[in-house]
This record gives structure tokens, sequence and C-alpha cells, in this order.
């Protein structure tokens, strides 16, 4: 039979891409690998003859004693992924999102020992809530498009139909030319409407003429529409994103243009976008009343998980700086 050598079996230990400790049954650490001293800022050494609970937060010390208690009175295998909510406690006091399984082992009469096997789930955890926040970005636009279609276009629609009745019923000639030309008229700005809203799902600009132009025409349009003040600074970026970085960068200005124009109480604001050191920046900036961010970090009363999320999809990060009478910025830093 062929045996690992103590050394063999302590590389194979260290070479886990997981954490993997040896714990006794009273609770004390025997054993830490090379992995569990990454995770946690332990030098896995000094975790030797420590209680566990040194890796639990605070909070969960007492309620995790109880647990390990009844564990070793009844040890089982419990393998990872069985839905548990798990956070575990870094040498600094910082926690991190976890998944831990249990080994219980013995071997002969030796006593029992239990191995503990821990993951970082901290990534997984921001993907699935990135994932739901997609989802759940998709739905409601299309609950918007819905509305639109039946609140707006269906209307218009409805109305043109009578009023396309009433022409085929309309003897006299006066009448069905006057008649004739509000349907004309109703056409056109059916027409128009569905332009928008198809302009709304997808700018054409962008295709055509690029981001810089595509957010100018927008800002353009704010200005006409609103009253709105939006200077531009503007660097063409070229080709340093494609279609899909493009069409998040131009989201992410509108919603925070957006934002500025209904909730700053200012009537100005400033995007800029360049490109430079293998990056694209794009920032909206406005001299408003600001806000404590952390008051909005958790929700999205403004939009800023969804700006978030679409950052995040093409790989860049959105920085939100902001306080009460100093205005605020939107940053949006994406790698090109």
């Amino acid at each position: 039979m062929f045996l690992l050598t103590d050394d063999e079996l302590r590389a194979v230990y260290d070479a886990s891409p997981d954490g993997c400790l040896v714990v006794g049954s009273d609770g004390t650490i025997r054993g830490a690998n090379r992995r569990i001293g990454d995770l946690f800022g332990w030098p896995p050494a000094e975790l030797v003859g420590q209680p566990i609970e040194v890796l639990v937060p605070e909070a969960l010390r007492g309620a995790h004693e109880g647990h390990r208690s009844t564990f070793t009175d009844d040890p089982h295998t419990r393998p990872m992924g069985v839905g548990l909510d798990l956070r575990a406690r870094r040498k600094d006091g910082s926690t991190f999102p976890a998944e831990i399984s249990l080994s219980p082992w013995r071997a002969g009469e030796s006593p029992l020992r239990i191995v503990c096997t821990v993951r970082d789930v901290t990534e997984q955890r921001r993907l699935r809530t990135f994932s739901v926040g997609a989802l759940r970005a998709t739905e409601e636009e299309r609950q918007r498009i819905s509305r639109e279609l039946h609140d707006d276009i269906a209307q218009r629609l409805a109305t043109l139909v009578l009023k396309v009745r009433r022409l085929a019923d309309e003897a006299d000639s006066m009448a069905r030319k006057a008649l004739g030309e509000t349907v004309r008229r109703d056409v056109i700005d059916t027409s128009d409407a569905v332009r928008l809203m198809a302009r709304a799902l997808r700018p054409p600009e962008l295709e055509e003429v690029g981001l810089a132009l595509a957010i100018q025409a927008h800002a353009r349009r704010v200005r006409e529409a609103t009253g709105f003040d939006v200077v531009t600074e503007l660097e063409a970026v070229g080709e340093a994103l494609d279609e899909t970085g493009m069409l998040a960068v131009y989201r992410i200005v509108q919603e925070a243009l957006s934002n500025a124009k209904r909730h700053s109480g200012t009537d100005r604001a400033v995007v800029r976008l360049a490109s430079a050191g293998g990056r694209v920046v794009a920032e909206v900036e406005d001299s408003g009343k600001g806000f404590i961010v952390p008051e909005v970090g958790g929700a999205d009363g403004l939009g800023i998980i969804g700006m978030q999320e679409r950052a995040e999809m093409i790989g860049g990060s959105l920085e939100l700086d902001s306080a009460p009478g100093r205005g605020t910025r939107v940053r949006i830093v994406v790698p090109s």
C-alpha cells in the first residue's frame, strides 16, 4: 500500500484552495493550513491552541459554543452549501460571508477531531446580488414599457381608429378634409411617440456618432425640454468601449442627470467624459444641496444600486461623493 509521508500530507493540506482547520472536541484549534492565514489574517501557527470562537463574530460566539457542543454530542458530516448564512471573523475584526463544511474524524482510539473547511463566498454573494438586481431592472423596464404602450400608444391608436371610422362615414367634404388633417397629425404624433420610446430603449447616436456626442445630444434634449442647464466637457473616447460599455455609461450618466435635475435643488449640472491611462471616466456633478451618502447607500431611492450594477456589469466602478451643502458628484470608472 502506498502511503504519503507526513511532509507530503502537510503539502497537500497547505495546497488546498480552501481554508482547513483541525479542531478538537473542546473547540481548541489543533491545526490550520496556509489558506486559513490568507482568509483570516492570522499566521496559522498563532491560531493553534486558541478557541475556534476567535474566528466567529463576537455577537455570535455564545450561540456558537452551544452549537459546537451539540455537534460533538452527535458528530456528522455537514457539507458546504446547506443554506446556512454564516459569517467568519478576521483578526482585524472585519467579517466575511463563508461556507463551512464539518467532517468528524477519529484515528483509532485517538480523541475526536473536526475538520473544518472554510470558503470565502463574498464574490459569489456579490454575483448573486448582481443577478437579482439585473433581473429586477429588466422586469422594471418591461413594466415601464408596458405602461407606456398601454397608457399612451394604445390610447392614441384607439382614438385614431374612432376618427378613421368617422372619416369613412363623413359625407360633408369640408368636414372630411378637416377630420383627415386631424388624423394625419395624430398619425405623425403617434409615430413621434414611438420613435421617442425606441430612442429611450437604445439611443441611435451611440452607434451613429459615439458616446460623447450621444451624451451631448441627451444634454441638449434635457435643456430644451426642462430648462435644466447641462454643461458638457466631453472628449471623444473612440473605440475605448464596446457597445455594451457605451450603453452602460450612457445610462448611468442619464440616471445621474435625472437625479441632479429632480433632487439637487439647483438648475445646473456638469457632465465630463475623458479617456486616459487605460480607463474611461465619466462624471456628473452639481453644486446643489447634497446628502449624507450612508443614508442612501443601502436604498435605491436615487437609483444608486442600479447605477452600481451597471458599472460592475462592464467591469467598472461607481463612486458617489456628496455631503449636505456641497453638492454631489457621481463618477464612473471603466477599464478601456
